[in-house]
């Protein structure tokens, strides 16, 4: 839980930086680019160094590994960046945290989560939580259609690569999922622009900016959420990352000078509650993925490279 609540906390501050960014007349479209890309690149290098074996895949796999990439991490990061280019930083978050509540349906269309009072309870708590943070802003929700068609779109990336990710977790380790998800997200911006054609439009210093953001924002907080999400239910992890909006109306209430309201401070309170009360249920009723066709606890496969839960220590 802690990897993902740290992952959560990142993702916060990342969403008051990108906001910043986009004040200082950024598009949206080459953020995104530029993010996927050097993260990539960082993931590959530091990979490289330390445990090669993570980058092998065999050519079985390529097929998941771009679905993965281009549908899960390439759309979600490029969704939520769009909306908060035309909304701010509360609102794009409110709305790409429904995906828990999308990852709660589709468990219980499968077969594989069971719905429990305090799971709905909590999902209840940080879904009014989200609300009451992004109607607590100055702007309000500050919607206009395609900002709340980038932003339900950015809860279905969400949730998709949190299900998808999920299952390919079984049989690949983490890391080998996130470097080949983000090289072929990244590749598929290739029908955009080249990434080269970037360089020379920003200097030296916003370049810096966008090595952190990338490395601090997007590399670390993607890995330990699918660190977390390798030992978690799909909607334990989702519902747990909840608590990005109260880190990200904290942060745009220090960084952007963004009025944090009454109605904020009781949002975040749900939102913790919510989050409180999943691990909760959890202590209830552990967590136990149940097979689609038995309805009973389901174990997943192993093995088929590296073990899920290795990191970067040498085997």
């Amino acid at each position: 839980m802690v990897q993902i609540l740290t992952a959560a906390t990142l993702w916060g501050t990342a969403g008051t930086f990108a906001k910043y960014l986009f004040n200082s007349r950024i598009p949206a479209y080459d953020l995104a680019q530029i993010r996927l890309t050097l993260s990539f690149v960082i993931l590959l290098l530091v990979l490289a160094c330390f445990n090669r074996k993570l980058l092998r895949v065999q050519p079985r796999d390529l097929r998941y590994l771009a679905v993965f990439g281009i549908a899960g991490l390439g759309m979600v990061q490029f969704t939520y960046l769009f909306t908060i280019s035309l909304t701010n930083v509360a609102t794009a978050v409110f709305l790409q945290y429904l995906a828990p509540a999308l990852v709660l349906l589709f468990g219980l269309f499968t077969r594989t989560e069971r719905l429990s009072f305090l799971k709905f309870l909590a999902l209840l708590a940080a879904v009014i939580g989200g609300y009451l943070i992004v109607r607590g802003t100055a702007a309000g929700f500050g919607l206009h259609p395609l900002g709340l068609a980038s932003g339900l779109a950015s809860a279905a990336a969400f949730a998709f690569y949190t299900i998808y990710g999920k299952h390919g977790l079984a049989s690949h380790n983490s890391w080998t999922i996130l470097a080949w998800g983000m090289a072929f997200g990244s590749a598929a911006w290739f029908l955009y622009q080249p990434p080269w054609a970037l360089v020379p439009r920003y200097s030296a210093e916003t370049w810096l900016a966008f090595a952190i953001f990338a490395s601090v924002a997007t590399v670390l907080p993607f890995g330990l959420y699918f660190q977390g999400l390798t030992r978690l239910t799909a909607f334990r992890t989702g519902l747990t990352s909840t608590i990005e909006p109260v880190v990200a109306a904290v942060t745009a209430f220090s960084f952007l000078g963004e009025r944090l309201a009454l109605l904020q401070v009781l949002g975040c309170t749900l939102v913790l509650l919510g989050v409180i009360l999943i691990q909760l249920s959890a202590q209830v009723a552990p967590d136990q993925p149940l097979d689609p066709v038995k309805g009973q606890p389901h174990q997943p496969r192993t093995g088929m490279h590296d073990h899920p839960r290795s990191d970067f220590a040498k085997e």
